[in-house]
């Protein structure tokens, strides 16, 4: 049984900013994920990828119809999907090893699996108990 001074239940935009503040605090902490990455719905298939394709697109608008008058001359703009769907990963990656590199950084222990509270004090994750210390 290990056991930990807290221990953070998710690892998406509130848990891992939780965890890296309880550690930076001199707290013994571990941050509990399901995914194999860090950072949530939002960062892994939400907000984050959502908005990195929203950016390429309002480039290609852009280009299409604003690059004239500002005296951009370029040749009809053509979207790759492929290339999109690759920098939107790359923006994903990007940002799940920024918060893995603040975890080490920060000595926050990353458990993969689902957790529960099992008793006061005591969390449980895919069938092993985990303990906070007191």
């Amino acid at each position: 049984m290990s056991k930990y001074d807290v221990i953070v239940i998710g690892g998406g935009p509130g848990g891992y900013v939780a965890s890296i503040r309880c550690a930076q605090l001199g707290l013994k902490t571990a941050c509990v994920e399901g995914r194999d990455t860090l950072g949530g719905t939002c960062l892994n298939v939400g907000c984050i990828p959502s908005k990195a394709l929203l950016h390429a697109s309002h480039q290609l608008h852009e280009a299409e119809h604003n690059f004239e008058k500002m005296g951009l001359i370029a040749k009809t703009p053509s979207v790759d999907w492929a290339k999109m769907q690759n920098y939107k990963s790359e923006t994903i990656e990007a940002n799940t090893k920024g918060i893995e590199f603040l975890f080490k950084k920060n000595k926050i222990e990353h458990l993969k699996g689902w957790a529960s509270i099992s008793g006061e004090g005591k969390v449980q994750i895919n069938e092993k108990l985990m303990k906070q210390t007191t």
